[in-house]
């Protein structure tokens, strides 16, 4: 019996959380750890890091390194 409530009142927690909750709070932390790391790095270390990870962000005037540790 008390396994039986026990699902009762796991399962609607988890369906909230996948796909209520989750998404939401993707859309909020996403976008504000990216902004917490332009706010250190600075825009231009943030930028060469972006486009160390993302190749296909390639700038064509500019050279794509790889981005290394001083």
């Amino acid at each position: 019996m008390y396994k039986i409530l026990g699902y009762l009142l796991f399962l609607p927690f988890i369906g909230f959380y996948s796909f209520i909750l989750g998404p939401i709070l993707k859309l909020v932390l996403l976008p504000g750890g990216m902004l917490l790391f332009l706010l250190i790095l600075g825009p231009t270390d943030f930028m060469a890091h972006i486009r160390a990870a993302y190749p296909q962000l390639k700038n064509s005037q500019k050279e794509d390194k790889a981005v290394t540790s001083p």
